[in-house]
């Protein structure tokens, strides 16, 4: 089956982009541009963390090593509901003066276990030093509230930080939104060139036919 020699090809559309190439580049560039103005004007959003450590007590043999890893990943998800706890953001709040609610600061808290053993905290702001004394503070809480429920529940599993929390890092990548709007102006210039190409190439075909029904109707030698 033979394509209908009015239907585009492949090429044709080639052909309408590489003659509509200066447009394309404009479009590209304007739109990475305009990514570009985004990150610099959206209010930053900054995270700090760092780790904890689920201590079970024993003795250093294999046996007692094994029982206290098993042990720590059955209280792992106890631990990371208790960081979004109104006992921890409560004090949080207290202690630094945050003047947000419980529910607002559990919402930029997040823990993930990365080994059965230990977790991953971390905390999101719009003040970069401010974020990072959250972390510490959150961290802090989360380990007076274990050795309190140890004592409470005579458990014998607790939390241990490992180290302040760190330098607060910008979220996101001036980059990516670059790349974004470039890739969005890239596609955006693309289609309207294409869309001016056939456009145009079909009024280019029909002023042709009108022409040469003109020129054979006047000329009576045809």
């Amino acid at each position: 089956m033979k394509v209908p020699a009015a239907v585009p090809r492949i090429r044709d559309y080639l052909q309408i982009m590489l003659s509509g190439w200066l447009v394309i580049l404009c479009g590209t560039m304007l739109s990475a541009g305009v990514g570009f103005l985004v990150w610099q004007t959206a209010p930053p959003m900054y995270q700090s963390g760092t780790k904890l450590l689920i201590v079970t007590p024993g003795n250093a043999t294999t046996i007692d090593a094994y029982y206290g890893q098993a042990n720590a990943a059955l209280r792992a998800p106890t631990f990371v509901q208790l960081a979004r706890s109104g006992h921890v953001t409560t004090r949080t709040i207290e202690q630094l003066g945050l003047l947000e609610t419980s529910d607002a600061l559990a919402a930029r808290i997040a823990v993930t276990p990365s080994t059965p053993v230990l977790l991953d905290l971390t905390v999101t702001g719009t003040d970069r030093e401010l974020t990072r004394e959250t972390a510490d503070a959150v961290a802090d809480n989360m380990v007076v509230l274990s050795r309190q429920m140890a004592a409470v529940e005579t458990a014998d599993t607790e939390l241990a930080k490992v180290g302040d929390a760190g330098f607060a890092q910008r979220q996101g990548s001036m980059w990516q939104k670059v790349l974004e709007g470039a890739a969005l102006g890239l596609v955006l210039s693309s289609l309207l060139v294409i869309a001016h190409g056939l456009v145009r190439g079909r009024l280019l075909a029909r002023s042709e036919i009108v022409r040469i029904v003109d020129e054979t109707l006047t000329d009576p030698n045809r």
